[in-house]
Formats: structure tokens, C-alpha cells, sequence
């Protein structure tokens, strides 16, 4: 077999050469994108099929009568949910990284937020037996970006609802001018490893304790982006609180 021919590279796939009507070969060359940008994309599209998927385990969940397929497809649709919240976390980092991620901030209603956000996960709620509170002013209005605050305080729930014994609460009040929305479960509380991340020490990430620190790093971008008046916006974790389990916490100016 004879060598290839080192100006022929329309096999590769990087460049083509086609005769024009001058009788002269135009080059077209594409220059393909960084790796970041494709995993970004791959991503986006990702999420927008698992979005697709909850869809229509909310409408399949409903048709069941039986109560066992209730359970399993409620168990499918948390953990989709949580992939999806995981490739939301991971388009956030990438926006971070090309500094395109900004806060859209408008006025928004705490405690409808609060409400849909349980609502969301009434299915895996009811499965496990879980009973969820919610303490707010029903006409409580602050300033946030609803739909990152939506992604944070949802990695929060997800959590609570992995190591709570069967109750949550959430409550949202506003002191010295800013708001404080906690989420408490009645579980052993987060661990010692957990509760070290908190220190912006840069050992927050350890995965073999299975805690890579990523969920309350998250947190702590989305909560940062709010900003008002030299303030800007934070989370803790912390145990104790009125359930005596774990406690989450977010402050916003």
C-alpha cells in the first residue's frame, strides 16, 4: 500500500478540497473547538434529556396503581433528579471558569419557592415516609436569581433527604436585613469530614470518605453571586438546629 499523501487530509476530517469554477482549489478549514466547550455542550444536552425523563416519570408515577411501581419509578425519578442537579452543578463550574455566569436577580416570592421546591420531590417524600414542613411568611418577597437558588437550595433538599429519619424543615426569616432560609433533618447530623470543608482550606475534596466537598462548593459560588450593599451572599452547615440533625443554612443580602 502506497504512504498517504501528505497533502491529502480530506480523511481526517480537518480540511476539504473542492475545484471552484476559476479552476483554482479553495481550502476550507474548520478549527475545532476546545475541549471544555464540547463538554459543556454535552452536558447542556444531557441535562435537557434527563429533564425530558422526570417529565414523564411524573406522568407515569400518576398512572401506576400499584404500589410497589410507584416506588420504584419514585426512586428512578430521585435519582434522576439528582443527575440532572449534578450536570446543572457541573455547566455552573464551566460558566465560573469563562467568567459568562451572572445572577439575573429580580424579586420573587420566598415562600412559593419554598413550596414548589417540596413539591418537586413529593413523590420520593411520600415513598419514604418523609414528612416536610414548611415556617414562612406566605408574602415573604427577597431579591435572588430564582433559578440557581432553586439548583442550590435542591442540592441541599437532596441531602436532607438522604440522611433524615423522617422529618424535615424548612423555614425562611429575615434578620439584620437579610434573609436566612435553613433546611434541618432529624438524621445523625453531617460528618466531622463534611463539616471540616467548611474551611476554605482547599481540603474539602475526599473521595475516600465519599465526600468530594463539590455540593457545598456549589453552594457557596451561587450563594456568592448575590451581592448588596458590600454584602454578599453564604452558606453554612452545621448540626443541631430544631430537629437535631443536619443543618443548611443560606444567607442572602
Amino acid at each position: 500500500m502506497p504512504p498517504p499523501d501528505p497533502n491529502d487530509t480530506t480523511a481526517s476530517g480537518h480540511l476539504s478540497q473542492e475545484p471552484t469554477q476559476d479552476g483554482q482549489d479553495h481550502v476550507l478549514t474548520t478549527s475545532a473547538p476546545g475541549f471544555s466547550t464540547i463538554l459543556a455542550a454535552t452536558i447542556h444536552d444531557m441535562k435537557n434529556a434527563i429533564s425530558l425523563v422526570l417529565y414523564s416519570l411524573d406522568d407515569y408515577i400518576q398512572e401506576q396503581e400499584n404500589l410497589q411501581s410507584q416506588e420504584r419509578l419514585g426512586h428512578l425519578q430521585y435519582e434522576a433528579r439528582r443527575i440532572n442537579n449534578k450536570l446543572i452543578q457541573l455547566l455552573v463550574f464551566y460558566k465560573m471558569e469563562q467568567t459568562k455566569l451572572c445572577a439575573h436577580i429580580d424579586e420573587h416570592n420566598v415562600y412559593d419557592n419554598l413550596v414548589e421546591l417540596l413539591l418537586q420531590e413529593q413523590s420520593e417524600l411520600k415513598i419514604r415516609h418523609i414528612s416536610a414542613e414548611v415556617v414562612c411568611d406566605e408574602n415573604l418577597m427577597w431579591y435572588f436569581d430564582r433559578e440557581l437558588i432553586s439548583g442550590l437550595l435542591g442540592n441541599a433538599l437532596h441531602n436532607a433527604i438522604r440522611h433524615t429519619d423522617g422529618r424535615l424543615l424548612i423555614s425562611a426569616t429575615v434578620s439584620d436585613e437579610q434573609l436566612q432560609i435553613q433546611i434541618n433533618d432529624d438524621g445523625d447530623g453531617f460528618s466531622s469530614v463534611i463539616l471540616d470543608s467548611r474551611a476554605p482550606s482547599g481540603h474539602g475534596v475526599s473521595f475516600s470518605h465519599g465526600n468530594t466537598g463539590l455540593g457545598l462548593y456549589f453552594c457557596s459560588l451561587i450563594a456568592g453571586l448575590h451581592k448588596r450593599n458590600e454584602r454578599a451572599g453564604y452558606v453554612n452547615i452545621d448540626n443541631g438546629g430544631p430537629l437535631g440533625g443536619g443543618c443548611f443554612s443560606l444567607t442572602l443580602p
